[in-house]
């Protein structure tokens, strides 16, 4: 796991599922320069021992990831107590109505396509999200 960057936390904590290390830290970078915490996983086993330990305000989650695939996460972020109530948001490459169909009806808050996705927008989804969970 790649430790959280220093910030002005004033954005809350979130919790980064994604295993491409350069895809993580450009997306580390624009969180924590809006002032979130920012904890990376790079497998879907860390990303829920990560959701477990840290209690994240929101999870980005990728779907293709080593050990669990990100499905799964968020099959078991959903049902799990603990961890239910965190929004998920699921960042992907995979423009695939049927992982889409499958991520929503889990309860992901929503499906984000990488390559469509500027990642300086994503402090304003993560707080969008933060702010309709809260």
């Amino acid at each position: 796991m790649i430790e959280p960057q220093a910030a002005p936390q004033t954005g809350g904590r979130i919790l980064l599922v994604e295993d491409d290390a350069i895809v993580a830290q450009i997306y580390q970078i624009a969180l924590t320069r809006q002032g979130f915490e920012v904890i990376v996983a790079q497998d879907g086993e860390a990303g829920l021992r990560g959701a477990m330990e840290s209690s994240p305000k929101l999870v980005f989650l990728d779907i293709r990831l080593p050990k669990l695939d990100g499905i799964e996460v968020l099959r078991r972020l959903k049902q799990h107590a603990a961890t239910r109530a965190i929004p998920v948001v699921m960042l992907t490459n995979y423009d695939d109505p049927e992982l889409i169909r499958a991520s929503r009806e889990l309860g992901a808050k929503d499906y984000i396509v990488k390559v469509n996705t500027d990642p300086t927008e994503l402090p304003l989804i993560a707080t969008r999200w933060i702010t309709e969970g809260a």
